[in-house]
């Protein structure tokens, strides 16, 4: 019987007859042609040695699940000096040789695998009438042949970490077409420059400011521009302003007290120290005295032995610390300060007010003012509420004044600051904007800092790389020591800086792949291996 033409995979068979049974149809093929060609010699031969069934497995039909019985036969080659005396007849264009699944089933299991792996599309491929079992899943994403690409001229370089900050390897992105290129399973200058060198056709190379990539790059690609990446430029920035800001903190919490006292305060409200402490504050302040005298023990030893003439690596082996915290200790202009952390923000915090106007005017019923809360549209608990109720009692009950215990006003901490110091100047809020003119007026340094944070942040974003220069001369000469590193860490890959302040390129689809293999990498379940997590990366 001939095949429809709807089944263009089935050319070149005939159907036998069709059997169903409850697990699915069997569908029973033979070829139609009575030759076969040897695979040796090419001679085409009609002598049957014998024959033999394969069992197929094709896409389902409706939901139905598909196998193809293929009676294959045996040739005797009419070659006497062939080395090939019998083979066997092949369908190419339908199985492999061995093979047990048609070429459309195994591109359908590699597709579903690629995109969700082995356990979970092992289950979808299972809803979809394709059982397949993980294993033979993951091995059909490790044959699937890597996806073409053009030869690249501009790539994106970074790491991704195998297991975080212990092995990273290495992604190549084609920053054209935002797709990755390859995957290189350390994180080596070598391998980079070698992978760098087998793609002459590369022109631009986009990194972060590592050295490692630095020196692939200058090794691999000579020829080609190095582009430092204009977020890493811009975070790096954001780090060595909270450095500097580490040793304002005082004068950042005495900027927000002098703002807060500015603004309107409810009268006769009590301050925080006038309240009576909670258990769990008091726990929380011995604890926090605890850590500060620690510090101070630390920050005392670290000194002592810097004055006696010791090294930087013999204290922190000493002392018990990283070699960075002790060069930040050193670095600080007295003993560290120590922080106070402000009562905890609640969502009874815009209730607190009521709640204490109507204990003064005597109502004393706790579920009465749960009920006058609930009515203002505030979805709050009866605990919360009964809570409240209780501390205001007990206050009552001591002579001390009932009032509701107000979250304060938190003081910004030096990472927030620095952020704010590179936020747009008209993205700033009036409240942003006046916190930052006090700070101005408070210490010259800190003026200096935010002028420079945003010329540089203007220049990054208006791609104005000609006014580098004038700005690393303003930044060396400025009073600020944090941003003087910056400026000559900045110096030292100055052409790869200029470029990035100047040329379009960016490692912003590098990072957004780095993201997308960290997806990947967790859908493994343990077992992405190298080979397969760079097979699944390609085809995404």
């Amino acid at each position: 019987m001939r095949l429809p033409p709807f089944l263009p995979h089935l050319k070149g068979l005939r159907l036998a007859e069709i059997t169903t049974t409850d697990e699915g149809a069997t569908l029973h093929l033979f070829a139609a042609r009575r030759t076969a060609a040897c695979p040796s010699c090419g001679r085409r031969s009609r002598r049957v040695h014998s024959r033999c069934d394969r069992t197929i497995a094709d896409l389902p039909w409706s939901g139905v699940t598909v196998r193809l019985r293929l009676r294959v036969r045996r040739f005797l080659c009419p070659v006497a000096a062939c080395p090939q005396r019998i083979f066997a007849e092949q369908v190419p264009h339908l199985v492999e040789r061995y093979g047990r699944r048609t070429h459309r089933l195994r591109a359908a299991l590699q597709q579903i695998g690629l995109a969700l792996g082995g356990a979970t599309g092992a289950r979808l491929a299972a809803a979809l009438g394709l059982p397949v079992g993980r294993t033979a899943l993951l091995g059909l994403i490790r044959a699937a042949p890597s996806p073409p690409s053009e030869p690249p001229r501009a790539v994106g370089v970074d790491e991704f970490a195998w297991r975080r900050g212990q092995r990273f390897g290495t992604i190549i992105v084609d920053l054209e077409r935002r797709r990755p290129i390859d995957l290189l399973p350390d994180r080596d200058a070598d391998q980079v420059a070698a992978w760098l060198r087998r793609h002459p056709t590369i022109t631009t190379v986009a990194r972060d400011r590592s050295g490692l990539y630095a020196d692939a790059a200058t090794r691999g690609a000579p020829a080609a521009q190095q582009v430092v990446d204009r977020w890493h430029m811009l975070h790096n920035l954001g780090e060595a302003l909270e450095q500097f800001l580490l040793h304002k903190r005082a004068l950042l919490s005495d900027a927000a007290s002098a703002l807060a006292a500015s603004s309107a305060a409810v009268p006769d409200s009590p301050t925080p120290a006038e309240l009576p402490a909670l258990p769990w504050q008091e726990r929380a302040g011995e604890a926090g005295r605890q850590r500060h005298a620690a510090q101070l023990a630390r920050y005392e030893a670290i000194h002592r032995l810097r004055a006696a003439g010791a090294d930087i690596a013999p204290i922190a082996r000493t002392v018990g610390v990283s070699r960075e915290t002790v060069y930040r200790y050193l670095r600080l202009p007295g003993p560290p300060a120590r922080m106070r952390l402000p009562a905890r923000r609640s969502a009874l915090d815009p209730c607190l007010p009521y709640l204490e106007r109507r204990w003064a005017e005597g109502c004393r019923n706790g579920k009465r003012l749960w009920r006058e809360i609930r009515e203002q549209d505030f979805a709050l608990s009866y605990s919360g509420v009964a809570r409240v109720v209780a501390r205001l009692r007990r206050a009552e009950r001591a002579g001390q004044p009932a009032v509701a215990r107000r979250a304060t006003t938190r003081p910004p901490t030096p990472r927030q600051v620095a952020l704010l110091f590179l936020r747009r100047p008209e993205k700033r809020t009036p409240a942003q904007q006046a916190y930052i003119a006090q700070l101005r007026e408070a210490d010259e340094a800190i003026a200096s800092a935010d002028g420079l944070t945003q010329e540089f942040a203007a220049m990054l974003r208006e791609r104005r790389g000609e006014r580098l220069d004038a700005w690393l001369t303003e930044a060396e000469a400025g009073p600020v020591p944090a941003l003087r590193r910056f400026a000559t860490g900045l110096r030292g890959d100055l052409d790869a800086v200029r470029a990035g302040l100047s040329e379009p390129w960016s490692n912003g689809p590098t990072e957004g792949y780095v993201h997308k293999l960290k997806l990947l990498k967790r859908q493994g379940y343990g077992r992405a291996d190298f080979d397969l997590l760079r097979q699944r990366v390609l085809a995404a």
